[in-house]
């Protein structure tokens, strides 16, 4: 029997995590499955639990506490319909729900670990791969995680996230606002517009304001202003009395969510002066500051030349579990497989190249730090 190669065994086993379903909250299949692949790569793991029946999968190699942590999420967002169900392997090209965000990234990481476990030779340093639960909505896996770490006396200890970077390494990371806006009206009969306070045009006159008044800040092409979702009226025949929209909000460090704030305040206000029988109101429901780069260590940042030859440092539009992390403390970075623009669509897909060469860039990460350490430049 021919000895399977590192590629065959790193889409075999994408392929195998991309067909199990597991949105947010349903993580316990692939969490099964993931769990035989580290059997299989004869990686020791321990299980974290996060509530009565979710858990994060916890690696450690080395002594302990660790002085580098590899994390991926292994949820996904709700499928979109039954025909990107299934992956499917196309010149070189892997697609299906969760290949480029971020099951590549984890399954790259395995192989990364499993080729440390094979040098045999004794670590100075620990190393840790966390495989985790929950990101997709407000990542009570990595708020776990991150807790144990504390509790454990770990100092600092350097993180990295394999979010779908197209393996440009993000040393820097947007922040995240969640902001809901609600505007309340008076109902009338839809015949008789003029009797009544139309809470639907007053939220969509409220969203253009926003986002006119996005493109003519200083800033405003730095920053993604994003109605994600407007739902009002009924199918009663008359005019709405209610409307509400979520609007995403990714801003890069250098600006600061007040200068956005005022912007908000300011449409509500030329608003509310013409659709003065309707109430308007916003509020920030989710806040996930982002952080400007940090000074890589020397260990790191040769992991990442050795790969590549030239290390260009971008930033992480989106939000992820990295902000959480550095929040608590721990310098972060972010690089993995896969785009950014194709997560969460119908033609999410991953170059299985890419998977390959995260893969040897997460191994030499792991060696470097496992027998070098992690020491800033």
């Amino acid at each position: 029997m021919t000895q399977e190669s590192s590629p065959e065994r790193l889409e075999r086993w994408l392929r195998e995590v991309v067909e199990t379903y597991s949105p947010t909250w349903a993580e316990q299949s692939v969490l099964e499955v993931f769990g035989e692949i580290l059997d299989e790569a004869r990686l020791p793991y321990r299980k974290q639990m996060v509530d009565e029946e979710r858990y994060n999968l916890i690696v450690e190699l080395g002594p302990q506490p660790a002085s580098l942590v590899w994390v991926g999420h292994v949820d996904t967002v709700a499928l979109y319909d039954e025909e990107h169900r299934h992956p499917r392997v196309e010149d070189g090209i892997m697609w299906g729900l969760g290949s480029a965000d971020m099951k590549s990234g984890c399954v790259a990481a395995i192989e990364g670990m499993r080729r440390l476990r094979e040098r045999r030779s004794p670590l100075e340093s620990g190393v840790t791969l966390a495989l985790v639960v929950g990101e997709e909505e407000y990542g009570d896996g990595a708020e776990v995680l991150i807790q144990e770490l504390k509790d454990s006396g770990v100092l600092h200890p350097w993180v990295v996230i394999g979010e779908p970077t197209d393996l440009k390494l993000c040393l820097s990371h947007f922040g995240y606002y969640e902001c809901f806006l609600t505007t309340r009206g008076a109902r009338a009969h839809a015949a008789l517009p003029e009797v009544g306070d139309n809470a639907i045009h007053a939220m969509l006159a409220w969203m253009t304001r926003i986002l006119e008044a996005q493109r003519k800040m200083e800033w405003g092409g730095e920053v993604a202003l994003t109605p994600r979702k407007i739902d009002g009226g009924s199918p009663l025949f008359a005019v709405a009395e209610s409307c509400e929209a979520v609007l995403d909000i990714h801003l890069p460090p250098n600006v600061e969510f007040e200068k956005v704030e005022a912007l908000l305040n300011a449409t509500l206000a030329d608003t509310r002066a013409d659709h003065g029988g309707c109430q308007l109101e916003f509020e920030i429901a989710f806040a996930s500051p982002g952080f400007a780069a940090s000074d890589l260590p020397e260990t790191l940042a040769k992991a990442y030349r050795d790969t590549f030859s030239e290390l260009e440092p971008s930033a992480f539009r989106s939000h992820s579990d990295a902000a959480m992390f550095h929040s608590a403390g721990m310098p972060t970075v972010v690089v993995g497989p896969g785009r950014l623009e194709v997560a969460h669509t119908p033609d999410e897909h991953v170059e299985l190249r890419q998977v390959e060469l995260a893969a040897e860039l997460y191994a030499q990460m792991f060696v470097n730090a496992g027998t070098g350490g992690l020491l800033p430049r």
